[in-house]
């Protein structure tokens, strides 16, 4: 474990948040509910106030252990998100805390009790941690406790490819062998070497646990010249996750410009590589719709004609895999009649395998329209759900 315990210590980050349809809707949407009251406690909670100290990161990671080690993991990680602490690489950094302190308490399990806030920082603390305690076989029988939920355990997974990369110091090569090492035999969910994979090349894009370790950053795999590097450079079972992210770096080299990314992703001659990179365009537009579903058929327009259907059916997963059921649900109410069975399609089978219970996966199936809403009904009523 030596060889890569020193890149265990790296964490910290510098989150880069990248994460315009033929016609457009007058439309006011509903404004997002944050609950006053809920902003409210988090404030006044004594240990807040250091932790939304931007002048201090050290003083922010003791208050946020402190957080949790008086409330336990499950309430510190909804009074952090329901605070005004920034989803930013420092925000990242202090729920890093919350799960560690999740793997010294509740060891392997710690994993259930952490939840996606904050780019799944809580995921990639108690990972880290205990690969740091046990090494890498650690990381499986860690994810493994997420194999209930196919959703939780694409989650688990993607952030193990996250943590791998930082515990291997950026070394991209030996993190992809090392995904195939842990997850190449898995037979159940067998997307889930491509889902390591993804969250290794992610990593290597944001760096998003190296920030404010007074060491030269490294980064060996990253090109500034050739907008399709490392891609190009890896093997035919490393292009699914590498072009998954490979968008969000040629937004990078192209300043930010929408229009410019999609011409070079649609430029790959491999129509599959076409197909994700420009699934990474539609993932890249969702962010910069700020919440505003209405939004996303103004931006869509910059992924072009050919995928400006594409752009939208992804928009209404992107918003639903972050917690924006409603908004997701509205871009499927307002797509064209012909896109309304994709765009539901996709959204059912997330309520299906979402983590809920069934009374509020019901009430989910219960704002489709029809006829989605009854085969939304059908398929969290099917047998073994």
């Amino acid at each position: 474990m030596n060889s890569y315990h020193k890149g265990l210590f790296l964490i910290g980050l510098t989150l880069v948040l990248i994460l315009g349809g033929f016609i457009y809707f007058k439309y006011t949407p509903p404004q997002a509910t944050t609950s006053t009251t809920s902003l409210n406690n988090a404030n006044n909670v004594p240990e807040m106030k250091d932790i939304l100290d931007p002048s201090n990161q050290e003083k922010r990671l003791k208050a946020a252990r402190k957080l949790v080690e008086r409330v336990d993991v499950e309430q510190a990680l909804e009074i952090l998100e329901h605070s005004s602490l920034p989803h930013t690489g420092e925000g990242h950094l202090v729920v890093h805390q919350i799960g560690f302190y999740a793997y010294r308490k509740y060891g392997i399990d710690a994993i259930l009790k952490c939840k996606d806030y904050f780019l799944y920082a809580c995921y990639h603390g108690a990972i880290i941690e205990a690969a740091s305690d046990q090494g890498f076989e650690a990381i499986t029988k860690m994810t493994d406790k997420c194999k209930e939920s196919p959703v939780r355990y694409f989650q688990c997974v993607h952030a193990a490819g996250h943590a791998i990369m930082a515990m291997w110091n950026y070394d991209l090569p030996k993190t992809l062998e090392t995904c195939d090492s842990l997850y190449e035999k898995e037979a159940k969910f067998p997307e889930a070497l491509s889902s390591c994979h993804n969250g290794a090349f992610m990593e290597n894009l944001f760096g998003v646990h190296d920030w404010g370790t007074n060491k030269k950053i490294v980064r060996d795999w990253l090109s500034d010249d050739d907008p399709y590097f490392p891609c190009d450079y890896f093997g035919d079972k490393y292009q699914k996750g590498c072009w998954l992210n490979q968008a969000a770096r040629i937004y990078q080299m192209n300043n930010g410009d929408m229009v410019k990314t999609s011409e070079l992703c649609q430029a790959v001659e491999n129509k599959e590589y076409v197909t994700w990179c420009m699934d990474n365009v539609a993932r890249q537009i969702h962010p910069l719709t700020n919440g505003d579903p209405a939004k996303s058929f103004t931006l869509c327009q910059s992924a072009g004609v050919d995928w400006y259907d594409n752009c939208l059916v992804v928009n209404a997963g992107s918003f639903y895999s972050v917690g924006g059921r409603d908004q997701a649900i509205f871009i499927c109410k307002n797509v064209p009649p012909n896109l309304k069975s994709e765009c539901y399609q996709r959204i059912i089978g997330q309520i299906v395998s979402d983590p809920i219970d069934l009374g509020q996966k019901q009430a989910l199936c219960q704002k489709l329209e029809l006829p989605f809403n009854n085969q939304c009904l059908s398929g969290i009523n099917s047998p073994g759900l």
